[in-house]
């Protein structure tokens, strides 16, 4: 089972439902798939940052180093592209897959 690490911002200012965009991509990953939010098992291969705005304020030299490949959502936007909050689990999925078959 390959583990996708999240991060999460601090929350103080969401644009968009963060555990719930979560569940969501959770839903739709391959089973093989598990996300987690223990960082000591960093670094991962794949991170999720999931921040609640467009600031990013997590988007940290530090954080960058927790990820080999990673996904930044900010508020409304995937990796600084706006997409639709009910479209955004299934575009981070997609992206995943993506960055799998990178390797």
């Amino acid at each position: 089972m390959e583990l996708i690490g999240i991060k999460y911002c601090g929350g103080c200012n969401p644009l968009i439902d963060r555990p719930g965009l979560v569940r969501e991509i959770e839903k739709l990953l391959h089973p093989d798939l598990r996300l987690v939010t223990d960082m000591t098992s960093s670094p991962w291969e794949i991170g999720i940052l999931v921040c609640g705005c467009p600031i990013a304020c997590a988007d940290k030299p530090d954080v960058r180093d927790i990820f080999k490949r990673w996904i930044r959502v900010g508020g409304p936007t995937v990796d600084l592209e706006f997409i639709q909050e009910n479209k955004m689990a299934a575009v981070i999925v997609e992206k995943i897959d993506l960055l799998q078959t990178k390797r």
